[in-house]
């Protein structure tokens, strides 16, 4: 067992074979256990400079040791318009704002999502905001003057769809509100003078940033957004708001884009090498690494496509495993199926008795020779 450092996440992985033999294994195991899908590097943790190095040898790492997963730099592209010419340049700020058409972007084209917190965390702003908004600070703390905002309202809104973006690329009403909320709570200089909430403004500037920040990912070709464009939809639906596709409450990786160096030839290639490795016995291994490479391939299908279920079966007849069907929803939700089932059946389960006891009628009766049944056992 050792744990995993993940994006500023510290996570646990169990290896039940132990540490395996090879850095490609334990990268493999990584991969499978975390759902990654781009690439990456490992460094571990040294004992005597006490500093993460490069893991070049598994001899290197023990039991419980901490690794940590290093993915590659961002690209950072900023587009200038001139006319009808569009000029790309690398820009080495990161958090530059001074273009409208400025976005971070991973090799993958898009990071692997995360699920709605239960409390918004409000991010860093550049130094230059976080500067003015410390001052602001004082002075509302001194004498209650709120802030004029015309000069960072752009640069706020944009760290702040970007941190939405990391969840979601369609926020509901609610959670732009409960961003907007969370804003003002930490810096209360914000609130807007006449405004009973004191975030309004906030919330409907951080609604149509979001619509602006999706129009901009649409332009480099990112799945979540492109499966909205008008280009993309049948003709009798190239309306804006008509069929719009978007992930529901539970979905996180709702439409991830292909691995990084995979295209849809070379993932269908490996979908028809897993039509021959399901019929292998004791091949659960390859099978889960496929079909995690694959999952990209799946979802685009699911989405775009909205195949039959025969059909579909047709084609990913792994799928229908009890073990897969447990690994695609937790490649899709970031949860595990079978505890969170039980966990919302114990839940629920006094209130479904209740509803059962109250049942009349020969239901009713059955319901209830079934009840004395169940509190024998139990």
């Amino acid at each position: 067992m050792i744990s995993q450092t993940i994006q500023e996440q510290i996570r646990k992985l169990v290896l039940p074979l132990g540490i395996p033999n090879t850095v490609d294994e334990l990268k493999l195991a990584v991969k499978e256990a975390f759902v990654i899908t781009e690439e990456f590097s490992l460094q571990y943790m040294d004992s005597d400079f006490h500093d993460f190095f490069t893991l070049t040898s598994t001899d290197q790492i023990q039991h419980k040791d901490t690794v940590k997963v290093v993915f590659p730099s961002p690209v950072v592209l900023t587009f200038c318009y001139s006319g009808a010419d569009v000029s790309t340049t690398q820009s080495d700020d990161a958090l530059s704002s001074s273009s409208q058409d400025t976005l971070i972007l991973s090799p993958q084209s898009s990071p692997d999502r995360l699920p709605w917190p239960q409390e918004f965390t409000i991010p860093c702003f550049s130094p230059e905001v976080q500067i003015v908004l410390e001052k602001a600070m004082e002075a509302y703390m001194r004498d209650g003057t709120l802030m004029s905002v015309q000069n960072v309202k752009r640069n706020i809104t944009e760290r702040l769809t970007q941190a939405i973006y990391a969840y979601t690329a369609y926020p509901s009403g609610m959670q732009i509100i409960c961003v907007a909320e969370a804003l003002v709570r930490k810096y209360p200089c914000l609130k807007e003078p006449g405004s009973l909430s004191g975030y309004y403004g906030w919330q409907m500037s951080l609604k149509y940033k979001m619509a602006d920040y999706r129009r901009r990912l649409s332009k480099f070709g990112c799945p979540e957004v492109t499966c909205n464009t008008l280009k993309s939809k049948s003709p009798e639906n190239r309306k804006p708001a008509k069929n719009v596709k978007k992930p529901r409450k539970a979905e996180v990786n709702y439409l991830p884009p292909y691995p990084t160096g995979q295209s849809e030839e070379s993932l269908e290639q490996e979908r028809l090498e897993l039509l021959s490795e399901v019929k292998k016995r004791d091949n659960t291994m390859v099978i889960k690494a496929k079909m995690a490479k694959t999952f990209a391939l799946r979802r685009h299908e699911v989405v775009n496509l909205s195949p039959r279920v025969v059909d579909f079966k047709d084609r990913w007849p792994a799928l229908f495993n009890p073990q897969q069907i447990n690994e695609e929803f937790r490649r899709i939700t970031t949860l595990d199926l079978e505890p969170k089932f039980m966990q919302m059946l114990d839940q629920y389960t006094p209130n479904l008795l209740s509803i059962f006891c109250a049942k009349g009628g020969a239901l009713g009766q059955t319901l209830q020779d079934k009840m004395v049944a169940i509190h024998q056992v139990f």
